[in-house]
């Protein structure tokens, strides 16, 4: 007997120094066997555990009231062992998890008898919930930035991404490619140029401690930046951490700061070119104009009678710089959007006829031919602007083949559009120039200042006239071949020709 009672002793001492709360229940959950423990861990006599029939539901954490009850029951009905954590108030107001894990006993498929050790895993939740909480911290700081990151291991499995990665990349969920070998296939068909995005790959494999920074041009325009740098834990590269950003914006701004910087150098360039044409070609009709003038004068001073010959000279060069001068006011208007029409029906025959008679009194080296329908053509515009393209157009056939040859005017209509050409057997415009030749201040490379004047306003100044009309004007032209200018209008009338002689 004494034998029997001390081994009851030694079990309950035993018992009662297990590292958690040891208990016996009915299956109503009324406790017939505490530990001591329990007081250690929560504060409570263990005669309240035995003798309150509700106590461990009362002072169950306000959370877990509503669902703790409920799943022991159902586990205790299907005669079940489980495992699961809770809360409880201490006595002492402190809140202590448990993780209960239960034995039910049961005979013919009833529960008779539970049991059941608590343990405290307050420290472990804690742990646990600082972990899952730098995780979430971790997590919103990297979908947070702007660029876009991705971790992978030594073996390439990925194992940290961002938001912003995804977006950059058009990756809609990364469970579909868990190992970077599979992004990297999702990646390939993006690439501008994949052969040097997979190239540096493959050196890093092998060269694993190296960082790296690169640019890369994708399909769809964008520009990234690629950095990468190993990771390392406790001296050993345990994977490679890679960080793309955007640089689209910033490339293209860079891109337009450099056209503009070229643009601008460009301005400066056509500037002083035109500064050194107008001062050549202001300079050059008042030099042989002060000359007749000085020469007029000695011969009043002689009273001589003037030659009418040095008159028509002094008054050829005056109008030469009239029409510079014009050209530059013309340019301004242009410029400051001020030119002004006066609108009225013009007939294009009667202007092609007055610019070819006009123009074989001043160049009989050049064989003029003009081309007419049999019908008028009528539209409306500023009969003095539209006679000053047609004669432009002239003086640069005229000008640009020195040796003279045909020269051809011709109006013709074409789907309720008049279009007046003039063509001319001369030097031809290079193909490369022919875009930019009504630009202001434009003048063809193969056309020296010395040997051809004008300030390069004159096709600048047709275009604006012609596009104020609601026309268009374009050229056609092969180097050593002659040109073809083609002059389109909106028709406002047809009607029969009237005789008139050439």
């Amino acid at each position: 007997m004494k034998a029997v009672l001390h081994s009851r002793r030694g079990h309950a001492a035993l018992v009662d120094n297990i590292d958690g709360i040891v208990w016996e229940a009915d299956p109503s959950f009324r406790f017939v066997f505490v530990s001591k423990q329990a007081e250690r861990l929560l504060g409570y006599p263990v005669e309240r555990w035995l003798e309150e029939p509700q106590f461990w539901v009362d002072h169950l954490h306000p959370d877990d009231r509503h669902w703790a009850p409920d799943f022991c029951l159902s586990a205790v009905q299907q005669c079940l062992p489980h495992e699961f954590e809770y809360r409880m108030l201490a006595a002492d107001g402190r809140t202590v998890w448990l993780r209960d894990i239960v034995t039910v006993h049961s005979e013919e498929g009833r529960a008779r008898r539970l049991h059941g050790i608590m343990v405290d895993v307050t420290e472990q939740r804690s742990a646990q919930e600082r972990l899952e909480q730098t995780v979430s911290l971790l997590e919103a700081t990297l979908d947070s930035t702007a660029d876009g990151l991705l971790v992978v291991d030594r073996d390439g499995r990925i194992t940290a991404h961002n938001r912003q990665f995804k977006r950059l990349w058009g990756v809609t969920s990364m469970h579909d490619c868990p190992h970077d070998s599979m992004l990297l296939d999702k990646v390939r068909g993006q690439l501008k140029d994949p052969e040097p995005f997979f190239a540096r790959i493959k050196a890093l494999y092998e060269s694993p401690e190296q960082e790296s920074f690169d640019i890369i041009e994708l399909k769809d325009g964008r520009v990234l930046e690629r950095y990468s740098l190993p990771q390392w834990r406790r001296g050993l590269i345990t994977g490679r951490v890679w960080s793309f950003r955007d640089i689209t914006d910033r490339v293209r701004a860079g891109r337009v700061q450099a056209r503009l910087l070229e643009e601008a150098h460009e301005a400066v360039r056509v500037r002083d070119d035109f500064l050194s044409i107008a001062a050549h070609e202001l300079k050059t009709p008042l030099t042989p104009l002060r000359l007749q003038l000085e020469l007029m004068k000695r011969s009043m001073t002689a009273q001589e009678p003037v030659p009418e010959e040095r008159v028509e000279k002094a008054l050829a060069q005056v109008h030469r710089l009239s029409t510079l001068i014009n050209d530059l006011v013309d340019a301004t208007s242009v410029e400051a959007g001020r030119l002004k029409l006066r609108r009225a029906p013009v007939s294009l025959l009667e202007l092609a006829r007055e610019a070819c008679s006009d123009f074989r009194s001043i160049s009989p080296e050049h064989a003029f031919t003009c081309e007419l329908p049999p019908e008028d053509i009528v539209v409306l515009g500023d009969r003095d602007r539209l006679f000053q393209v047609l004669a432009n157009l002239l003086e640069n056939a005229i000008k640009y083949s020195p040796l003279g040859g045909a020269v051809r005017v011709a109006v013709s209509n074409a789907q309720d559009a008049a279009v007046l050409t003039v063509t001319d057997a001369g030097m031809g415009i290079p193909r490369e120039e022919q875009t930019r030749l009504f630009e202001r201040f434009f003048r063809a490379r193969n056309a020296p200042v010395s040997g051809f004047g004008g300030l390069g306003l004159g096709l600048y100044i047709c275009r604006d006239i012609i596009e104020r009309h609601d026309g268009h004007i374009w050229v056609e032209s092969e180097l050593g071949l002659g040109s073809t200018f083609h002059v389109s209008l909106p028709v406002m009338a047809l009607r029969p020709q009237q005789d008139s002689p050439e």
